[in-house]
């Protein structure tokens, strides 16, 4: 497992939150990022072993649909690599893409209440120094 400061997590979970803001072209509110133990194969945790998630808010698309965003997002994501893990359409303007990256963080979009986004970005689990 590879050791890592939380400091340094907590800025690649911020850079791809901030990587989806400028693609939906919006600016990200109500950050949360909430460090917790990693939880193995036998339901066993440690506090040495550590993920964080990123909780974020984007403001609902001014001049486009929201399955629009969602659509350009997930085209961005395909070009860098990533693996779509989830991708449905809810509703007539509503719908949910999740990615992962090539190095283990997990992202998500999805439309929040009442009219703009909700994203996720969650990072592998890593030892602390």
């Amino acid at each position: 497992m590879e050791t890592k400061p939380e400091t340094a997590v907590n800025a690649v979970v911020q850079q791809h939150a901030e990587a989806i803001a400028a693609i939906a072209g919006q600016t990200l509110q109500n950050p949360n990022l909430l460090s917790r133990g990693c939880t193995g194969r036998a339901g066993e945790t440690s506090k040495s072993i550590y993920t964080v998630q990123g909780v974020y808010n984007l403001p609902a698309p001014t001049a486009e649909g929201h399955l629009d965003v969602i659509a350009r997002i997930r085209a961005d994501w395909k070009a860098k690599g990533y693996t779509i893990t989830d991708d449905r359409t809810v509703g007539p303007d509503d719908g949910v893409v999740a990615a992962k990256t090539p190095d283990g963080y997990q992202l998500d979009i999805e439309r929040g209440e009442p009219k703009g986004f909700a994203v996720f970005v969650d990072s592998p689990c890593y030892e602390r120094p």
